[in-house]
């Protein structure tokens, strides 16, 4: 123990102060090495969001790319050039873009051959290949990017046919374009940094479009509160040092018991920090007090509370963002992230205490076209007045989700079917009382609402309850039918058309793509000379290479509602079809529509504009569904006013499901089509034979010309001729043929009269 005696308090302090260090050391690295992992997660977190964000720009880029082939290709005056280059130069340097086809000067577009030539002069002069490769080209076209003396250049190749079917091959387009400066255009990139963004592409390496993303390089921008949060840590973390270093070269001149005991004190301070137990004033036995080495005590304190204000602050973003993931943007009400949460949640607490569940399903009659009459700005607010009207009208603990659209669902617990149409009722009262007025929409808001409900004693079915809705909301809107409806036998029917199918896919993507609906043409033929006066127009659709007739399709549209968006698909596909030159002239089109379309402004407007076609081809309208009118005054102005314009008005299917004679009195009808039901009852020898002709014979003098539909047999077609009904439609005479065979078979029968006549 002597050698104590002899140790200097330079020796004590210099070693205490080297301890301090260690200490001090090894706390701040495992700081640091947390906090870099911390970083490295958030790091990584980021390049993943960052390689999201670029993976959807390059999409959208190559999709807006193919759909500018695709309009190239269906231009009438690409096709002109590919037949009479004469202004070839004139319409790719300037018509492209004058009519919008190309939106970037740095966008260039060229034409080829079949055998794959440039159209006229030589394209290399712009930067376009000289030669196209020789290889197939798929329906869409492909595209490839190449290094060209450092640029980055995409190239689109598509295929240019002459014909809507695609059968002949006019030649083919290529446009090009600067890769880098259109992607970052395209996109508002906020968390790629695109100072680092670029493509690993060598001079000359060409990479087809589809491998693009794996050989683009980038980085993620820094995140501003990661930033912040490492300059608070190492701004804490360099007092931290500067301090101890400070303290350390006072404590060499000052003594040992001033020394040693705020050391000791400082060394608990710090192994209580560590425990979550600091003390921020302590009571001191010594008399005098080392301010730096209290300093260091308070910065260290000051530390943990930035630490813990920090934690605090990144787990309110982390609740805050929890909230607005779940939350509507436009309505506040739960989202579909949070329903598909909360739901599944439900259903696991209610199998687990079985009680009575009611799933309630909401959706906005006619929200589509109110959407497009007053504009997407009322539409939304629409919407949030009837997310709070539901709201209101739920039960306190009661959740509303909004599924997407106008769509919104509820499920409640501990309920019966009596109490959850209870809440329905008081739903729809709640909406007919809101002040849709004060919007300037005129028409009446109102709710179709599906309700399904399962017992306690048979709760292992609860999750077929989002199905069930969804079949009772839509038996709610069937015509006739209350607002509400409730899951049982009576939807049992509707299930049927409302399920997925071939049909309901077809449908839908039809809808969304011109030239899926494919139009066959039936002639009617004049009596008693039995030539061809006009055609009927009929649809059918295109789907994977199959033909879906009507008797599959057309009660889902019934189903969906969807009437008037299928009209208008009919009346654009006719417009094409008049517009291609393959009906003979003089030759009229009867087009069917349904009533319900009659009465939408959108759809007279197309009617208006097709009627330019009236000089070569007289124009009918067929009214289906008559007994669904439910605005008569205004059909039947419509009606007046096609009828100004050479339209002439037929009703279709008489004598079939409710079509009462007073329709023919209130509604501007020249033609009525007699129903294949009444004129087969012509064929028979007995009262309802004569009833059918009587009946006929009334119609003619009152001065509405007839049409007999579905006449298949010799007996049938010479009883409509005796009785002067002026045409006949059916298999005897013609069946319905596609707009291709349309011209050939008028050419054979007028060969077949004029050998007739010779």
């Amino acid at each position: 123990m002597k050698w104590l005696t002899s140790v200097s308090i330079k020796q004590i302090a210099f070693a205490f102060v080297v301890g301090l260090l260690f200490m001090v050391v090894l706390i701040g690295g495992f700081a640091i090495y947390q906090t870099r992992g911390v970083t490295r997660d958030l790091e990584r977190h980021r390049l993943d969001a960052a390689r999201s964000e670029l993976d959807v720009a390059v999409k959208r880029l190559l999709g807006r790319i193919e759909r500018q082939a695709l309009n190239l290709a269906g231009w009438d005056e690409t096709r002109q050039q590919l037949v009479l280059p004469e202004y070839y130069n004139y319409w790719r340097n300037q018509r492209v873009y004058e009519s919008g086809m190309l939106t970037r000067l740095d966008e260039q577009v060229a034409l080829y051959t079949v055998s794959g030539a440039p159209l006229a002069s030589s394209p290399a002069t712009h930067g376009m290949p000289a030669v196209l490769p020789k290889q197939e080209i798929p329906r869409h076209g492909y595209g490839w990017l190449v290094n060209e003396a450092g640029t980055i250049m995409l190239y689109h190749l598509f295929p240019i046919y002459g014909d809507d079917q695609r059968q002949s091959l006019l030649g083919h387009g290529l446009i090009r374009l600067d890769f880098m400066p259109a992607l970052l255009h395209q996109e508002s990139l906020s968390i790629v940094d695109k100072v680092s963004l670029g493509l690993d592409l060598r001079p000359g390496e060409i990479l087809p479009a589809s491998k693009l993303f794996s050989h683009l390089t980038f980085n993620a921008q820094p995140d501003p509160d990661q930033l912040m949060f490492q300059k608070i840590l190492s701004r804490t973390l360099l007092a931290l040092f500067v301090l101890l270093v400070t303290t350390a070269l006072l404590g060499l001149a000052a003594y040992s018991r001033l020394l040693v005991r705020p050391l000791r004190q400082l060394s608990q301070d710090i192994d209580a920090m560590q425990q979550g137990r600091f003390n921020t004033n302590p009571s001191r036995s010594q008399s005098m007090r080392i301010i730096e080495l209290e300093n260091i005590r308070r910065s260290l304190y000051d530390y943990q509370l930035q630490l813990r204000e920090l934690h605090g602050s990144l787990e309110n973003q982390n609740r805050e963002f929890h909230s607005q993931a779940r939350q509507d943007a436009l309505t506040g009400c739960h989202n579909r992230r949070a329903y598909e949460e909360d739901w599944e949640r439900f259903r696991h607490d209610m199998k687990t205490v079985p009680q009575g569940v009611a799933f309630l399903l909401f959706d906005c009659d006619r929200f589509k076209t109110i959407n497009d009459t007053y504009g997407h700005a009322k539409g939304d607010r629409v919407l949030t007045i009837i997310s709070d009207a539901l709201v209101m009208a739920l039960r306190a603990n009661d959740r509303l989700y909004r599924l997407g659209g106008d769509e919104f669902a509820t499920f409640l617990s501990s309920t019966t079917p009596a109490q959850a149409k209870q809440i329905a009722q008081r739903c729809q009262s709640l909406i007919d009382a809101a002040g849709f007025g004060e919007l300037g929409i005129r028409e009446p808001v109102s709710l179709s609402i599906g309700i399904a409900f399962c017992p306690p004693d048979q709760i292992d079915h609860i999750d077929d309850l989002p199905k069930q809705a969804d079949i009772a909301m839509y038996t709610a809107k069937q015509p006739g039918r209350n607002r509400i409806a409730i899951y049982g036998e009576d939807t049992e029917r509707a299930s049927q058309t409302l399920v997925a199918s071939r049909e309901t896919s077809a449908l839908f993507q039809a809808l969304a793509t011109p030239g899926m609906i494919e139009m066959h043409y039936q002639p009617i033929h004049g009596l008693p000379g039995r030539q061809v006066d006009y055609y009927e127009a009929l649809a059918r659709i295109r789907y994977n290479g199959e033909l879906i007739m009507p008797g599959a399709f057309l009660p889902v549209v019934s189903s969906r509602r969807l009437e008037t968006e299928f009209d208008l698909a009919v009346l654009h596909q006719v417009d094409t079809d008049l517009s291609s030159g393959q009906i003979p002239s003089g030759h009229g089109i009867s087009i069917n529509l349904s009533a319900q379309s009659i009465s939408h402004p959108e759809t007279v407007s197309r009617l208006l504009e097709l009627s330019r076609h009236n000089a070569r081809h007289p124009l009918m309208l067929e009214i289906t569904e008559t007994s669904l009118i439910t605005q008569m005054a205004e059909v039947r102005t419509y009606l007046d006013l096609l009828r100004t314009i050479n339209y002439r008005i037929a009703m279709d299917d008489f004598g079939t499901g409710y079509s009462p004679l007073r329709y023919l009195v209130d509604l501007p009808v020249d033609v009525v089509k007699l129903d294949i039901s009444l004129v087969n009852k012509l064929a028979q020898d007995d009262r309802a034979s004569q009833v059918v002709a009587d009946f006929a014979r009334m119609m003619s003098d009152a001065g509405y010309v007839l049409v007999a539909e579905g006449v298949e047999t010799e007996a049938v077609l010479q009883k409509v001729e005796s009785l002067g009904i002026a045409h006949v439609q059916g298999y005897l005479l013609g069946r319905p043929v596609p707009l291709s065979a349309l011209s050939a078979s008028s050419q054979d029968r007028q060969l077949e009269a004029l050998a007739r006549a010779v």
